[in-house]
């Protein structure tokens, strides 16, 4: 988080997008996507790696970023196809600015 920080210049823009950590996501992102739809190949992701939003904001906060925006991403599975929503149980976005 330090790094990205740095190196976006002031004013600039950070976007980070990753796997909240509670069971639903788990059942849909681990076990519904790579075992029972096997979207992703076996292993893709690792529960331990995944990130509760209230720990990124955590480590926002410790930088010069500042959380502009939150958004959860749904997948529909009729048509395939991925879209921004306000439920962040499973995807989500964080979009981040640097201060001037």
């Amino acid at each position: 988080m330090a790094a990205c920080a740095t190196l976006v210049k002031p004013g600039g823009w950070v976007f980070f997008s990753t796997l909240n950590r509670n069971l639903k996501s788990y059942l849909f992102a681990v076990i519904g996507a790579e075992y029972i739809a096997q979207m992703l190949p076996k292993g893709t992701h690792d529960y331990a790696r995944f990130i509760r939003p209230s720990e990124l904001a955590g480590f926002v906060r410790a930088t010069d970023l500042h959380i502009v925006e939150i958004k959860g991403i749904t997948y529909h599975p009729i048509g395939k196809r991925f879209a921004l929503s306000n439920d962040t149980d499973i995807n989500y976005l964080v979009a981040c600015r640097r201060g001037a």
